[in-house]
């Protein structure tokens, strides 16, 4: 049986995406830290769409659990032949005042964990016919940001992994995209400590149920960069075409602390 596995899976664009693959009848395993939460949408989820829905609790902060969840698949036979690496944090701050921990502590659960699982998986996804590789970043992967400084570097690095590898397995059968959402009502912002500033203004959110659409969609269709919305596909064209000292001013101002 085929399934597609969802990292972050218990919230925001995770669960959203969660529903929307199991309103098409795709079989699901559901990766988060979150027990209860993973739970209780494996249930819903398995009483209205009538797939089959497997939880993996994990923290994926520990280096050992792509493997873990690998060794889980192959034991139980839960071929996976959709990667859908969601998992991930933000931080927002002086990067001097930030402590040296939380920010390799989110460069390991961004960056080495979506290599890691990729890295893990890929031999299972090259058995099917046809498969795919979604690996979820941001606008932020565009330019660099000021007072998000280490965040927005291993968007960015998401981005140019998930493109470079979708070059190298171009006839393998396996597709790669990447998604590069903008803002989004979840909780991502409180979470980050960004709920004061102009970005967290619910007029220019998109809804975690409109990205997870395009998100899904996109991936099928063999998008390689994914940036749900016009504004943020804009704004996206517009950080590669000016200088970089512009675009960062601009984007400082934005981020600035308040003094």
């Amino acid at each position: 049986m085929k399934y597609t596995l969802i990292t972050g899976a218990s919230r925001g664009i995770g669960e959203a995406m969660a529903r929307y693959c199991a309103a098409k009848k795709f079989n699901l395993i559901l990766v988060a830290r979150s027990r209860e939460k993973l739970f209780e949408l494996a249930y819903k989820l398995n009483e209205e769409y009538d797939v089959d829905v497997q939880v993996y609790v994990a923290d994926l902060t520990e280096a050992e659990a792509p493997q873990k969840i690998y060794n889980w698949c192959v034991e139980n036979k839960f071929h996976v032949n959709m990667l859908i690496n969601n998992v991930g944090i933000g931080q927002y701050g002086r990067f001097e005042d930030l402590t040296l921990k939380a920010q390799l502590d989110l460069i390991q659960l961004n960056q080495i964990q979506t290599v890691t699982m990729t890295h893990q998986f890929l031999p299972m996804l090259k058995e099917h016919y046809e498969s795919y590789i979604l690996n979820v970043a941001s606008t932020a992967s565009y330019q660099p940001i000021p007072y998000m400084s280490v965040y927005a570097a291993t968007q960015s690095f998401i981005l140019s992994f998930t493109l470079a590898l979708r070059e190298e397995l171009r006839h393998k059968h396996v597709k790669v995209s990447c998604l590069c959402p903008g803002p989004t009502a979840t909780d991502f912002f409180d979470r980050a400590g960004l709920e004061s500033l102009p970005v967290n203004s619910s007029e220019i959110k998109m809804s975690s149920e409109e990205v997870a659409e395009v998100a899904i969609e996109g991936m099928l269709d063999n998008v390689s960069e994914i940036i749900p919305g016009t504004s943020n596909t804009i704004g996206a064209y517009f950080s590669k075409l000016f200088p970089n000292k512009w675009v960062l001013r601009t984007v400082a101002g934005l981020f600035a602390p308040k003094v």
